[in-house]
């Protein structure tokens, strides 16, 4: 019985990684779309709404963090790196938003989707742990 229970408790926190998981994805989604729209001429305001996606993306993989440790409390012989997060720091925002240019929006959609990969293939990660 106590098998059983342990076995229950690790699913629900495998659950509880991937749902956060799928916001961490869903805001890096959104970053994304926003990304394209500023390398192709959105401006100021797309760098702004871009740069706050990055920085709801960046709180949900510190979300995933915690409830990352409960999964491995439960699995203890488990041993899991999350991504990191995207680089949003003072002068990153500064160069994106206010020395808006391509380059600088080239690079930033690049972290973007490698954050998005990344995070794709740690939620298959999770995923198989429940299967």
């Amino acid at each position: 019985m106590d098998r059983l229970k342990e076995l229950n408790e690790a699913k629900a926190a495998a659950e509880e990684v991937i749902a956060r998981i799928d916001n961490a994805i869903s805001s890096l989604g959104s970053a994304s779309s926003w990304g394209i729209f500023d390398i192709f001429g959105g401006g100021l305001i797309s760098s702004i709404i871009k740069r706050e996606k990055i920085s709801s993306a960046n709180n949900d993989i510190r979300e995933i963090t915690s409830s990352l440790n409960v999964l491995n409390k439960e699995l203890e012989d488990v041993n899991m790196h999350l991504p990191e997060e995207i680089s949003n720091n003072v002068s990153d925002e500064v160069f994106d938003i206010w020395f808006d240019n391509i380059f600088t929006d080239i690079r930033v959609q690049g972290e973007i989707t490698d954050s998005l990969n990344n995070l794709r293939d740690f939620r298959k990660s999770v995923v198989e742990i429940i299967n």
